[in-house]
């Protein structure tokens, strides 16, 4: 059974197919332009607002193929209040 292809987009990349479309691009044109199926124009535009949230918060690096986000702000801000003076005593094996 052969694979298909899967194209994960990077953040940067569904702002600009979101913005294609927009403006007067049929989806089946963008999707041909970015390669991609038509199926995932449209599941990206459906999702148009959960990308331009993330986008425009800074929140995400937009060139990465998966948005992670910290779910624990709190928590991840006192492990790097606990881990970052660790880092800076730390002596390696060579001394």
């Amino acid at each position: 059974m052969a694979g298909r292809k899967l194209t994960i987009f990077p953040l940067i990349r569904k702002i600009e197919l979101i913005e294609a479309v927009e403006s007067g691009k049929k989806q089946k044109i963008v999707a041909e332009e970015f390669q991609i199926p038509a199926n995932s124009v449209s599941t990206i535009m459906k999702r148009k607002d959960n990308y331009r949230e993330q986008f425009y918060s800074g929140q995400v690096d937009v060139n990465k193929q998966r948005a992670r986000l910290a779910n624990h702000d709190d928590v991840e801000a006192e492990l790097l209040r606990w881990l970052l003076p660790l880092l800076k005593n730390f002596v390696g094996k060579n001394g």
